[in-house]
């Protein structure tokens, strides 16, 4: 199955807009609750029986679509978008903890349960091909490591990988540059790809999974993306991530060691 959709993203603010613009506009988009989320500007108030995310630096269309495209085609467990705006986005709120806080504290039973509907929810999303690299809507992609890096979205996975390149380090020796470029393949199924599975973006209740949350970084990927991501920085303590790359219909050990030799010598 081939899914493309074409559109613009949503725009965020201008550069020209003065900050106390920025800040009454932003004032604006936040609804009386409680604050159950903040970091860096970035919080989630939960107003009742919904919750609004709010994002100072923008929200993009490709966000809003991919949530409602996955919940609309899949069985995967997505919260109902009501409305959007440049900075928000107003959802159901789903009762629940991060698998990040409750990993630790499941039966075995229940942990076990939790990786089978995980591997559902993976299989049914690259069951959807795509025929770019790119956020969903044919956006730009993104390599997000320290920062996020944009380009694309590119034709071929010969392009994306030398989107890859492009972060290196200008020290890196050209010997070291082609020994990587020899690593990278380009025959990957092109899947949609939910792109940021942390545990933090898992919500579970009673040894289920009752959302996936934080589609920011969703899109059409190489098929290794989904495993290697999640695994740049994981707090190991959480055994969810050692369990993370079985969950698929075949472990991508080769691609992940590629990624985190590019990540020790890029800039981004």
């Amino acid at each position: 199955m081939t899914h493309n959709v074409d559109g613009d993203g949503a725009s965020s603010a201008t550069a020209s807009e003065s900050e106390s613009e920025r800040s009454a506009r932003l004032a604006t988009d936040e609804p009386e609750g409680t604050v159950i989320f903040e970091l860096f500007g970035r919080k989630v108030i939960r107003h009742g029986d919904k919750a609004t995310k709010i994002n100072p630096d923008g929200i993009k269309q490709s966000e809003i679509d991919v949530m409602r495209f996955v919940r609309e085609r899949t069985t995967i467990p997505v919260p109902h978008v009501y409305e959007f705006s440049p900075t928000s986005i107003t959802m159901d709120y789903v009762e629940g903890s991060t698998l990040q806080k409750a990993w630790n504290g499941l039966s075995k039973t229940e942990q076990t349960a939790i990786c089978a509907e995980l591997r559902d929810y993976l299989g049914q999303l690259r069951e959807i091909k795509g025929s770019y690299i790119g956020a969903f809507g044919r956006g730009p992609a993104v390599d997000s490591r320290h920062f996020a890096f944009e380009g694309g979205p590119f034709a071929t996975e010969a392009e994306w990988n030398d989107f890859l390149l492009e972060g290196l380090v200008k020290t890196c020796p050209a010997v070291m540059r082609s020994m990587v470029h020899s690593q990278l393949r380009t025959d990957h199924d092109i899947v949609l790809t939910h792109g940021d599975l942390v545990a933090t973006n898992i919500l579970v209740r009673d040894g289920h999974i009752v959302a996936l949350i934080d589609w920011e970084r969703a899109g059409f990927y190489p098929e290794y993306l989904e495993m290697v991501k999640p695994l740049r920085g994981p707090d190991w303590r959480i055994g969810y991530y050692n369990a993370f790359p079985d969950l698929f219909p075949r472990r991508y050990d080769a691609e992940y060691l590629v990624d985190q030799f590019i990540g020790r010598i890029s800039r981004r």
